[in-house]
């Protein structure tokens, strides 16, 4: 082919505009897309083309428009030499009969039955009729034609993403599902069987399942029960899973049976496919109760408003802390077998093994009494462990507290300091005792600990440091007096403890806080605080001016 021809390719929808448009340019020609009767009045006026793609049905919101049809007739009178593929999602008595008055010879192509080698085959033909040129044999595998995402996404990074399991055979229609799941943010798996679903199952825990209902399969009819028996089993063993049914192949009385028999989120016609709908399915999905959590100081939950007083069993609460301090180092989920030594460190594995996974549900059903055993809205599990979900509906006074940090870090590098005082006096209204103070000898909680207290030191700082920079300098003290509590050594914090009162025109309590330093400085170290500090010291004796905007 010496130069690519010029396609009109005439369809509302999206997805299949998209499928469309990468099939032509695949076969190196030129697609010029057109989205209504109007659109294609237009392209038919400003190009000559070589071939049209139609489709019969241009308004997603009502299967018996026919403007497509329109734009039939219309080429017809413009370039009535012009080869027409029909490209129809529902192929109607009456489309038969207006197509073979305006175009019998036109091919038509079902959406539900797309082939990608047989669309290359009969576009090749066409064009090849059309311009004297030999047909090449047909591509053995094009693929789908929708592009998808780099890749799916790792559990390492689904924590806190709806997980999603499509189980579609067909590969353009894996491709326009993955692509609004991507966009949606979703963990995702494609199963092209229910035989591969149930290991996808097997491996990840699951929000929603996508299902169409009818498999076809090479080997199999494509009246297959396969997908209606991957229903009834999800409905009978994984009750807590939300289904999703997409399918193009389902009569009327199949959807009066699902929507009757079935406790299914919704049921969406391929033909009349929406993203958005996917997308309510999604967080309709992903909805779980109102979950508080408390784990400075004495550890506490509460569910929906409602306290969790008591657990049935201590080491389910136990399970809880640890997955909690998981996620609070970085989100990494627990092995199993690490959670097992924690819990049984006398125990071999195997009676381990036999022992947590009726804990694991034990604390499911304290968090959640309404669910199934295996069923959590929180507590889950993946390849790699079991991990905490952190659901939309999840509060917790860590990551509050980390979040002002932040924030209060930003608006003071920023100069904002009101609003930097309000973010961190949040903060520190939040710690109300150390990071799961109730275990202060376990092993696993007390690295972390410390860098928690780190952190509120550091908050405390920056906000004595914001009341400073706007002379408000009695607010400044009490937070470095609360940081010199949690580590009595930081020997700054000594220094803006002297100038604030010194500041705030109390040179006597100044004096003494550098008494306090020197004294406790001699008898641990055997040496006297820092030549800045004492040199603090001596302009605050001397009644040497001070600069009490400066910080450390």
């Amino acid at each position: 082919m010496s130069k690519p021809l010029n396609v009109l390719v005439v369809e509302d929808r999206a997805d299949w505009q998209g499928i469309l448009y990468e099939s032509v340019l695949r076969e190196g020609h030129t697609p010029v897309p057109a989205t209504s009767y109007q659109e294609a009045l237009a392209a038919l006026d400003a190009h000559k083309f070589d071939l049209a793609l139609v489709d019969p049905v241009l308004d997603t919101g009502n299967r018996f428009n026919r403007e497509g049809l329109s734009v039939v007739e219309k080429i017809r009178k413009v370039q009535p030499d012009l080869p027409v593929i029909i490209v129809t999602g529902s192929f109607t008595a009456d489309m038969k009969t207006s197509l073979q008055q305006l175009s019998p010879a036109s091919p038509v192509i079902s959406k539900e039955s797309w082939d990608p080698v047989e669309f290359s085959a009969l576009l090749q033909g066409c064009v090849g009729e059309r311009t004297g040129l030999s047909v090449p044999p047909p591509a053995a595998s094009l693929g789908p034609k929708v592009p998808w995402p780099d890749k799916a996404v790792p559990p390492s990074k689904s924590l806190a993403a709806p997980r999603v399991l499509l189980v579609e055979n067909r590969e353009d229609w894996q491709a326009i599902v993955v692509n609004v799941l991507h966009e949606a943010g979703c963990f995702w798996r494609v199963a092209p069987s229910a035989s591969e679903a149930l290991l996808e199952l097997e491996r990840e825990s699951f929000h929603l399942v996508i299902l169409d209902l009818k498999l076809q399969q090479a080997s199999l009819p494509l009246s297959s029960s396969e997908g209606w028996l991957l229903l009834d089993h999800l409905v009978e063993a994984q009750p807590k899973i939300k289904i999703l049914i997409l399918s193009g192949h389902a009569g009327p009385g199949d959807v009066a049976d699902l929507l009757k028999h079935y406790p299914i989120i919704d049921f969406i016609e391929k033909q009349r496919f929406r993203a958005d709908a996917i997308k309510k399915a999604i967080e309709q999905a992903t909805q779980a109760p109102e979950l508080r959590i408390q784990t400075f100081g004495q550890f506490r939950l509460w569910r929906d408003g409602q306290r969790i007083a008591s657990w049935e069993r201590p080491q389910a609460e136990q399970v809880v802390k640890l997955l909690l301090a998981s996620r609070a180092k970085g989100g990494r989920a627990v092995p199993a077998d690490e959670l097992i030594t924690r819990l049984w460190p006398d125990d071999d594995p195997v009676s381990g093994r036999k022992k947590l996974l009726p804990l694991i549900s034990n604390a499911r059903r304290t968090l959640e009494p309404d669910i199934e055993p295996r069923d959590s809205n929180f507590i889950l599990r993946s390849a790699n462990g079991y991990f905490f979900e952190l659901t939309g509906r999840t509060r917790w006074d860590l990551l509050e507290f980390r979040a002002s940090l932040q924030r209060g870090r930003e608006l003071g590098r920023a100069k904002q300091w009101v609003a930097a005082i309000t973010e961190l006096e949040h903060g520190r209204g939040l710690y109300k005792g150390d990071f799961l103070a109730e275990d202060p000898y376990e092993d696993w909680a007390i690295e972390l600990r410390r860098e928690i207290v780190a952190e509120y030191r550091d908050l405390l700082l920056m906000l004595a440091d914001a009341y400073a920079a706007l002379a408000r300098y009695r607010e400044a003290i009490a937070p470095c007096e609360l940081a010199l509590q949690k580590d009595p050594l930081l020997e700054s914090v000594y220094r803006r403890l002297m100038r604030y009162h010194a500041c705030n025109q109390d040179k006597g309590q100044a004096l003494k806080v550098y008494r306090d330093c020197l004294k406790l400085f001699e008898e641990l170290f055997g040496e006297s605080p820092t030549p800045a500090t004492r040199r603090l010291y001596e302009a605050i004796a001397n009644d040497e001016g001070l600069d009490c905007m400066a910080g450390e």
